[in-house]
């Protein structure tokens, strides 16, 4: 495996555009949407193992690690009360300046960032299936700039997308 050698235009200031693709009750997307000023965004590896104990002492000690399952978790925090933005939050439906609360199951969709930080290599996602979740309280009363959090799981969509089922990450080189 090759390494890069020390190089500090690798040190990044990450800043970029993410956007969401809501897919409707059929599984189809209804159009891709900027979800405004993202302050946080961020990629994090899932791993289940299953653990073999040796009962052969009197310590149980482990001497086999499997790997079970692996995935990846998708958070992001947006900080603009778009009622579409608010609508994902609650699984709420939107029509006309209503959002309609738990007008949904789930909110399932494609995620896309194109990135454009301050410093560093500029790298663009797609994450072609996640399953969306608000993670935590959507406060309408705050001392500090209200975000809505958000958190989803990355999803198989080996039909569509045989050669990269869960996303691609893309390092847009000579921009």
């Amino acid at each position: 495996m090759g390494w890069t050698a020390h190089d500090t235009d690798l040190y990044t200031l990450g800043k970029g555009i993410a956007m969401f693709d809501l897919f409707d009750s059929n599984g189809l997307p209804t159009g891709l949407r900027d979800l405004g000023n993202a302050p946080a965004v961020s990629l994090t590896p899932t791993v289940e193992d299953l653990k073999h104990y040796s009962s052969r002492e009197s310590i149980k000690k482990v001497d086999k690690v499997v790997n079970i399952s692996s995935g990846i978790t998708l958070k992001f925090t947006l900080d603009e009360y778009d009622k579409h933005n608010i609508a994902l939050a609650l699984l709420g439906t939107v029509s006309g300046n209503d959002i309609f609360l738990l007008d949904v199951g789930q909110i399932e969709g494609e995620f896309r960032f194109y990135g454009d930080p301050s410093a560093g290599p500029k790298y663009n996602f797609y994450l072609w299936k996640v399953l969306l979740k608000c993670n935590t309280d959507l406060n309408f009363i705050s001392d500090d700039w209200a975000t809505i959090p958000f958190e989803a799981e990355v999803q198989d969509d080996t039909t569509n997308h045989p050669d990269s089922p869960y996303g691609l990450i893309q390092q847009i080189v000579g921009s």
